[in-house]
């Protein structure tokens, strides 16, 4: 006999979880796409353009991790266990910090020009 179905609400709440990644990995590229088209150097050559990189980079990394986020989080609704623990989140956040903490550095470095 086949297991039954999960609640399809769960399917869905996890889906909508997906889709809140997929916003954030598109205003990273969006932001980069900006930054790379209408931001100066930031006091170093090239400091636009790593910035720039960086911002695409990591929404494509915040895409590639929400989906498996989304993927292992639906695995275990369907096998009807405990939802897996991800540090996804955290190392999200703390690339995007780490990632101001450059841009206020590079910015501070252009106004001291």
């Amino acid at each position: 006999m086949p297991a039954p179905h999960p609640d399809y609400r769960f399917s869905l709440a996890n889906e909508r979880t997906l889709l809140a990644w997929l916003r954030t990995a598109l205003a990273l590229v969006a932001g980069g796409v900006a930054v790379g088209q209408f931001v100066p150097e930031l006091g170093v050559p090239g400091g636009s353009l790593a910035v720039s990189v960086a911002l695409m980079v990591g929404g494509l990394l915040t895409a590639l991790a929400g989906y498996r986020r989304w993927s292992r989080a639906e695995a275990a609704i369907v096998a009807d266990e405990p939802l897996p623990v991800s540090p996804l989140a955290g190392w999200v956040t703390g690339a995007l910090a780490v990632l101001v903490v450059v841009v206020v550095v590079l910015v501070l470095l252009e106004a001291a020009r």
